[in-house]
C-alpha cells in the first residue's frame, strides 16, 4: 500500500499540479488548501476529486465558516487579506466542502493505526508544535495510535515519540524549509519518506501579481514562495 500524503497546499495550483507522484494507491490531504495562494477554486476542486481522506486546517475552517484563522502576527494581515479573495472566488459548494471537512481522521490500513490532524491532536485547528517540541509526548499519549500525521508548521519531520511515529510531510504550495522546493511524504508498508520537488514558481506568482492584494503583500508571499522564508516570522511560534 502506498499513501502520499499532501498538506498546507494554500491555493498553489501550479504545485498541486506538477506533484510528481502518479502510482500510487491513496491520497490524503492534512488541510489548509485555501488562502495566500491565487487559486483556492481549482484547489479545492482538485482536492475533492483526488483525496481519498482530507481533514480541515485553520484557514479552511476560517474561509468556511467566515472566522479569523487565528494567524500569527507575520502572516496576520496577508491572511485576512487572502481570506477576502478566496471568500470572492471560491463557490458556495467549495465552502460546504470545506465546513464539512472532519477536524480529525482515524483509520486503519494494512494493520497500523492512523490519526489524522491538521495541527494536533489537543488543538486541531490552531495548536503550533514544532518538531523538537516537548509538547509531543503529551499529544501523543492523547491517541492510540502507530502514525500521528499532522501539517501546520510548513515543515516537514519525522519524529518517534515511544510506540508513535510522528509525520509532517511539510507544506506543498507555501514551504517554510528555506527552499523554494514543494514537499510532501510517502507513507510505503509502514515506511515513510519525506520528499521535495521542482514546479513552475513563476506560474505561481504570476497569479499572485493578479490578486486584488497591495503589491506589498504580493511581495511577501512572492518572496516567501522564492526563499522558503519571511524574515519576520522567524521568531514567531504562533499559529500560521
Amino acid at each position: 500500500m502506498k499513501i502520499v500524503i499532501i498538506s498546507d497546499i494554500h491555493g498553489n495550483l501550479a504545485a498541486l499540479n506538477a506533484l510528481p507522484e502518479r502510482d500510487f494507491d491513496q491520497l490524503w490531504c492534512i488541510g489548509d488548501l485555501v488562502d495566500y495562494g491565487p487559486n483556492p477554486h481549482e484547489v479545492v476542486e482538485w482536492v475533492r476529486q483526488q483525496a481519498k481522506v482530507t481533514v480541515r486546517g485553520n484557514h479552511d475552517h476560517a474561509a468556511g465558516f467566515s472566522v479569523d484563522p487565528q494567524c500569527s502576527t507575520p502572516f496576520k494581515k496577508l491572511a485576512e487579506d487572502t481570506l477576502r479573495f478566496t471568500q470572492v472566488v471560491c463557490t458556495q459548494d467549495d465552502f460546504g466542502f470545506l465546513r464539512s471537512l472532519p477536524i480529525r481522521q482515524e483509520l486503519t490500513v494494512n494493520s497500523a493505526r492512523f490519526y489524522l490532524v491538521h495541527a494536533i491532536p489537543s488543538d486541531p485547528l490552531f495548536g503550533y508544535c514544532p518538531e523538537g517540541s516537548d509538547q509531543w509526548k503529551q499529544e501523543v499519549e492523547r491517541i492510540n495510535s502507530n502514525f500521528l500525521i499532522v501539517g501546520h508548521t510548513h515543515t516537514p519531520f519525522v519524529r518517534r515519540e515511544g510506540n508513535t511515529i510522528i509525520l509532517n510531510p511539510g507544506s506543498l504550495g507555501q514551504p517554510k524549509t528555506g527552499r523554494p522546493l514543494a514537499c510532501y511524504a510517502v507513507w510505503q508498508d509502514g515506511h515513510v519518506s519525506l520528499k521535495e520537488f521542482e514546479y513552475p514558481v513563476a506560474d505561481t506568482i504570476r497569479g499572485i501579481r493578479a490578486m486584488p492584494i497591495s503589491s506589498e503583500e504580493q511581495d511577501a508571499l512572492i518572496g516567501l514562495l522564492r526563499t522558503g522564508t519571511l524574515p519576520a516570522m522567524q521568531s514567531s511560534k504562533a499559529t500560521r
